[in-house]
């Protein structure tokens, strides 16, 4: 092992899920090729969902009259939790 490489512990029952994408994969591919493309996939997932949420943020910004219900609705859930809280 170089310095590069180190030892995870995972549960049996995950080494071998992963194995078994390993095997999906083709003769050869490794753990640390399998782990990389799973996050490599996470971290285009979690940048996908952020521009989605930023590109429907910034549509019903330009919405005012969205907005002002959306304000309205919060403002309802506001006065009933403050309703809630004050006679707690």
């Amino acid at each position: 092992m170089t310095a590069d490489v180190t030892t995870i512990k995972v549960h049996r029952s995950t080494r071998d899920r992963l194995s078994a994408i390993a095997d999906t994969f083709g003769r050869g591919t490794t753990l640390d090729q399998v782990l990389n493309d799973l996050v490599k996939r996470y971290e285009t997932d979690e940048v996908r969902a952020r521009q989605a949420a930023e590109q429907l943020h910034a549509e019903v910004r330009a919405d005012s009259a969205l907005m002002n219900r959306a304000g309205a609705h919060a403002d309802a859930h506001l006065a009933y939790l403050t309703e809630r809280a004050a006679h707690q």
